[in-house]
């Protein structure tokens, strides 16, 4: 066996080794590593086929110690089905000076509009939206698609076999929204009006 591959074949029965406390300093090493949500599932097969649900109650444990430490500038959330550290909200306005981010990258009322009722009401076709809204929203779905924010799932059963339209990941990694159940509820949305 080439020396490489016998390299390799130890750091893998390394990593099923590692105790709780170093399989936990993994996972922050992975997160910390990673510009998207991880998966638990993902993680346990980084870590060498580890049980998923081991991984799960690790990370727990890591978001614990990381969320109660107030001295570090991240927190870590579980976001659109995975885990990632995020930039506490007090540190925005640098970080988007760091990155030069113009506060122009924000949706307009009107796309917000559009991709609330495709939220709430997906999946949805571009006419039952435009019905809802009252206004074309040609330009809005062609932003949203552009931005990753929604997505074509299939055709809807009606004449003309018009697209179906539902939000994707990226729509919850950006509103930090663990699943769709997050959203407020219409309820809780008149209150606020």
């Amino acid at each position: 066996m080439n020396e490489e591959r016998q390299d390799a074949l130890e750091t893998v029965e390394t990593v099923e080794t590692l105790g709780r406390d170093e399989s936990k300093r993994v996972l922050y090493a992975l997160l910390f590593a990673s510009d998207r949500p991880l998966s638990a599932p993902r993680m346990a097969e980084v870590l060498g086929d580890t049980d998923p649900d081991i991984v799960a109650t690790l990370l727990e444990e890591l978001r614990e110690e990381l969320n109660t430490r107030t001295e570090l500038p991240y927190t870590l959330r579980e976001i659109a089905g995975g885990y990632q550290l995020v930039s506490r909200p007090e540190f925005a306005p640098f970080i988007r000076r760091l990155f030069q981010i113009k506060k122009s990258n924000r949706l307009s009322k009107a796309l917000l509009e559009t991709l609330a009722v495709i939220a709430y009401k997906q999946p949805v076709t571009r006419a039952e939206v435009e019905a809802i809204r009252g206004v074309s929203v040609s330009y809005a779905f062609d932003q949203l698609q552009e931005r990753r924010l929604i997505k074509i799932v299939g055709v809807a059963d009606l004449p003309g076999r018009p697209k179906l339209y539902r939000t994707t990941d990226e729509f919850l990694v950006n509103f930090g929204l663990k699943t769709l159940k997050e959203l407020p509820s219409l309820d809780e949305l008149r209150t606020v009006e």
